[in-house]
């Protein structure tokens, strides 16, 4: 097979210690300790792994199938239901669990237990059998997911949606090479509106035939064209990943060529004064929506592909899309130089412009530098009603941590380190010191991030300094003591319900991967974050992250027996 090695990463085996002037700076833990802890952390992710496999497997309805449910209740193992037009769903997305084939596939390769890998191996072998469109797409995603309840597939109005969920296409490809190529394929093509400009939609039509996408014409053009389609970076950012993939996976040149076609449409969008580029290369034609909500006070200067608003957009466009882009850049070696480029860039442009280190905030902002506040809301509209606190500075979080953690790992910038120290500070990390070769931790480490660990593991790849893995240690120790119950992983000790594809698992083999040795192969850490949005009765439309896996068990105080 042609595809070495992608979409897995080879931690190399370092020195305890970290050798500063020939000197050996002692860690807080011993290599024996290290050891022992990796240990434990590969039996807290076995249990998980076992808990999923004996109460996440569809058991319900006429048919007993390999998959798994999207959650189970924490307490009673119950599953996530989806309540809407009277029916109640039980979720089997196989794009909401992603991390979890990642996880399983990990633990096998960990563990020599063959029964994880061949249970992730199985729930992709019957999508692709019983979930495969005949124009090649899975019946998955944003919208659209399996009802193990009834056995049937369920959707809202048919459409298919990928938003930064950067499937395992790896795994699969093991599993069915020709469906995953054609799943591939079919991605493109029905999101992919006119091909000379790159005119796209985030959502996809099943109804759509299939073609084969990689021979048509590209002509490029001036961006903030007005199109049919909302060519947003979280799709766009899942097409340039699945193009580059099928040309890791498969050796054609043409899905590479088409993806830093999609992913230059970004580029394109960049201030030229400040380098910041949007969330989107296109407009409406119907009407831009920031353009109505902002444009009698900033006209063209704000349109939707020039606004970055601190909440989920921002951390989409940098956190997930930047990130995203820097891995691929690693996955393919020399051949990845433009991807590794644009996204350093778009995170130096971004700490540059709209970060405040002393408060660990990111502003929103206009791409030529303007900053916004509430005040410049001046009507209701898409990003939110008059004067929206969506527009207050809002905190740099533990994704960003790793996102900057990997540029420094990636170029030696020192300029990304110390965001990344900055971000980290703000995040419960403690100040790990200005030298990213000689850190001291200052402060007590409280956070329970599984990007936290990731991002520590890059900078202990890049300084080869094993105090890093002695702060990865004490977060996931954290994890451990704060989210993982009964099995399972969740937000918090007291939160009801506990998604399968949660990254705490992948983190800790990530953990486990960088103390034990250098052969062992993890798939990559991917900042993605799958949902399913769609009507739910007596709410109006929610999406699962938010309406269920926030929910938080109601206790009874003693006062109150």
């Amino acid at each position: 097979m042609r595809f070495q090695n992608g979409g897995l990463l080879t931690l190399p085996l370092l020195a305890w210690g970290c050798t500063i002037l020939g000197a050996a700076v002692a860690t807080g833990a011993s290599p024996a300790d290290l050891q022992a802890r990796a240990d434990r952390y590969v039996d807290a992710v076995r249990e998980f792994a076992d808990t999923a496999l004996e109460h996440g497997r569809d058991v319900y309805g006429p048919k007993r199938t390999p998959l798994f449910v999207d959650g189970l209740d924490v307490e009673s193992r119950e599953p996530v239901k989806w309540k809407t037009r009277g029916q109640e769903w039980i979720l089997a997305n196989l794009a909401s669990q992603q991390n979890l084939w990642r996880t399983l596939d990990a633990l096998t390769s960990l563990t020599d237990q063959a029964e994880y890998r061949e249970a992730a191996a199985a729930a992709a072998r019957y999508g692709f059998e019983h979930l495969q469109h005949p124009n090649g797409l899975l019946h998955w995603g944003g919208h659209t997911s399996y009802d193990a309840a009834a056995d049937q597939v369920v959707t809202e109005a048919k459409q298919h949606e990928l938003k930064c969920h950067y499937p395992y296409y790896k795994f699969m490809w093991k599993v069915d090479p020709q469906a995953t190529g054609r799943l591939i394929e079919a991605f493109w093509n029905a999101h992919i509106l006119d091909w000379a400009n790159l005119d796209m939609n985030r959502h996809g039509d099943y109804r759509r035939p299939f073609e084969t996408p990689w021979d048509n014409t590209y002509e490029g053009g001036p961006v903030f064209f007005r199109g049919k389609g909302l060519t947003f970076v979280n799709t766009g950012s899942d097409l340039f990943y699945a193009g580059t993939m099928l040309h890791k996976l498969s050796g054609q040149e043409e899905p590479l060529t088409w993806a830093k076609r999609m992913g230059h449409r970004y580029v394109e969008t960049r201030n030229p004064k400040t380098g910041l580029g949007g969330y989107q290369y296109s407009r409406l034609a119907r009407g831009d929506r920031a353009e109505m909500q902002f444009g009698a006070e900033f006209g063209e200067r704000v349109l939707e592909g020039m606004l970055l608003v601190p909440i989920e957009w921002s951390r989409i466009k940098f956190a997930r899309a930047g990130t995203c882009q820097l891995l691929l850049s690693e996955l393919l070696g020399p051949e990845g130089d433009d991807f590794r480029r644009w996204g350093s860039e778009d995170l130096k442009a971004y700490a540059s412009h709209a970060y405040d280190p002393a408060k660990n905030t990111f502003a929103a902002l206009i791409t030529d530098g303007t900053k916004l506040s509430p005040a410049d809301v001046k009507r209701d509209g898409y990003y939110g009603p008059k004067g929206s606190s969506n527009f207050q500075p809002q905190p740099a979080g533990p994704l960003f941590f790793r996102a900057y953690a990997l540029a420094f790992r990636l170029s030696g910038d020192r300029a990304f380190y110390d965001t990344a120290r900055s971000i980290g500070r703000g995040n419960g990390l403690g100040n790990l010191g200005p030298d990213p070769d000689k850190p001291a931790l200052d402060g007590d480490i409280r956070c329970s991030d599984p990007a936290v660990i990731v991002g520590l593991l890059d900078l202990y790849r890049k300084t080869k300094c094993a105090d890093y893995l002695e702060y990865a240690c004490q977060v996931a120790d954290n994890i451990l003591t704060e989210r993982f119950r009964g099995g399972l992983f969740a937000e918090g000790p007291d939160y009801r319900f506990a998604r399968l594809d949660r990254h705490e698992p992948l983190a800790l083999l990530h953990l486990v991967a960088a103390i034990r040795d250098s052969t062992i192969p993890v798939p990559m850490y991917w900042p993605n974050q799958a949902f399913f949005a769609c009507d739910y009765d007596g709410k109006g439309r929610q999406c699962d992250r938010e309406l269920i896996y926030q929910q938080r068990r109601q206790t009874t105080r003693s006062s109150d027996r």
